[in-house]
């Protein structure tokens, strides 16, 4: 039987797991607009400061279309990608009101701990996805520019 206290410390870490994959598709836009960009030839800092400041600004539902633009995704990952960005916002905006009072009870909140989980593997596994994307492009960048040195 879960307590509340376990309750709140898995919503930390599904949240945690949400953060994660935010912020390894900024990277991966970051890295995706500096090869569009030339930035591997001549480097930009303005330009670079202002796709920070965007990408930092920008809504996980907004970073993911901008990334469909300038990045290939088969519609397999697309569509993991978009399940993962409804994911996060069922976490963030709709968990405790369509869970309702289960928390009051001992099945309520072992069911609710069960949707946090299957949440958290989702959200983990799309963040592991996009952080291999990003370490393959970083590489990628660093041998373009190993090989100009």
């Amino acid at each position: 039987m879960a307590t509340r206290d376990e309750l709140y410390a898995k919503f930390g870490i599904t949240a945690e797991a949400a953060q994660l994959f935010e912020v390894e598709l900024g990277s991966l836009l970051l890295c995706a607009r500096a090869i569009e960009q030339g930035w591997r030839f001549k480097a930009d800092s303005d330009k670079a400061r202002k796709l920070i400041r965007d990408i930092d600004r920008s809504t996980l539902g907004h970073l993911l279309r901008s990334l469909k633009k300038c990045v290939g995704l088969d519609d397999g990952l697309a569509g993991r990608f978009a399940s993962a960005l409804q994911t996060r916002n069922r976490l963030f905006h709709r968990f405790y009101e369509s869970h309702n009072f289960k928390i009051q009870t001992d099945e309520g909140r072992d069911a609710m701990m069960a949707d946090l989980e299957a949440m958290h593997v989702e959200l983990f596994n799309a963040w592991q996805i996009a952080s291999g994307m990003t370490a393959t492009v970083t590489a990628f960048l660093l041998e373009l520019r190993s090989k100009r040195a």
